[in-house]
């Protein structure tokens, strides 16, 4: 009875964590096809043929520089989920084996896509993961990819080296999508610091942003789409830039030479809005740069976890690369 109760609450903080409240849709797991690096596979000689297929496959995405690194004591694994009448998702992911950080991962990889409040009956949910063996008593689940057949529609969400998963063509149509390349190209000349000894007036000030050294005049993109709501001039932050997402949070743009763009325009990712200056009370020329989210700055190098970045040029070959092979085992 304690057992029970237990893991009714773990399942309910399932639910409340996932923030959807849905009636009860039971999901069963009929397959699971362990794919060992040993070759020693449990399953029907039918099905030994084909994770044996897979293991070479993955074999291949192992030799290939940049991609997935593995360890030799991988295990990839791919689980089939059916949606049955009265039941739910979350409930038999929890009990078929998946702990509270692989359904998480399901949901962030895939919500962008689908609605979980309109799932239907008979709706399937094609899993690939990698376990990898942490410690000998301890294994970490990394999914690779997903293929959602919500009565005929399919969907998919491949994963990338960055972490994040994209569909079959390399994109992802979330909300929170923002760009973060400049931090490849600009050196950080003074991070994030609640508790900086600001170099002109030797006070502890708060630095809400990042400094990014750049020549004067440098062009600036916007990081990510939204709505400028300010343009203004001050004695400290010298020429600057608000620019608000629907989504609850908005970056900031300072110490500008020109600003290219006016209040109430609206503004795609990596469109010019300004150009990078000196203005204000700065040392040299450099952006500052900040995030806030629900009125609270936030680093924004911690930030891009909470973020989507597009794939660059290089990032989508290789991406190709792997999503073919993960697709190949989807289908």
């Amino acid at each position: 009875m304690f057992k029970l109760l237990i893991r009714t609450i773990i399942i309910s903080l399932i639910l409340s964590s996932c923030s959807i409240l849905t009636k009860e849709k039971k999901i069963f797991f009929n397959q699971s096809e362990f794919i060992k690096q040993n070759n020693q596979v449990k399953n029907t000689k039918k099905n030994k043929n084909i994770n044996i297929k897979i293991f070479k496959y993955y074999k291949n995405i192992q030799n290939t520089p940049n991609l997935f690194s593995y360890s030799p004591n991988s295990i990839f694994i791919k689980k089939i989920i059916y949606i049955k009448k009265n039941s739910n998702f979350f409930r038999s992911a929890y009990e078929s084996g998946l702990n509270l950080s692989d359904i998480k991962t399901i949901i962030k990889a895939t919500e962008w896509q689908i609605n979980f409040h309109q799932l239907n009956t008979n709706s399937t949910f094609s899993l690939i993961f990698m376990k990898k063996k942490i410690t000998p008593k301890k294994n970490k689940n990394m999914l690779l990819g997903i293929k959602i057949n919500n009565l005929g529609k399919i969907y998919y969400a491949i994963r990338a080296n960055n972490g994040n998963f994209y569909d079959i063509n390399g994109l992802n149509k979330s909300k929170m999508i923002m760009n973060f390349s400049f931090f490849k190209k600009y050196r950080i000349s003074s991070h994030f610091n609640l508790h900086r000894l600001h170099p002109i007036t030797h006070h502890i000030i708060r630095h809400l942003g990042v400094d990014l050294a750049m020549p004067e005049g440098t062009i600036v993109l916007a990081t990510s789409d939204g709505k400028i709501t300010k343009t203004a001039f001050d004695q400290i932050s010298g020429f600057y830039i608000v620019l608000n997402n629907q989504n609850q949070y908005t970056t900031k743009y300072m110490h500008l030479k020109k600003i290219l763009v006016k209040v109430g325009q609206k503004i795609k990712i990596n469109q010019k809005i300004a150009l990078s200056g000196n203005t204000g009370r700065t040392t040299g020329p450099h952006l500052h740069y900040e995030i806030w989210i629900n009125k609270h700055a936030i680093n924004p190098v911690h930030a891009r976890s909470n973020f989507i970045e597009p794939l660059t040029k290089k990032e989508l070959s290789s991406y190709f690369k792997i999503s073919k092979i993960i697709l190949s085992k989807l289908k």
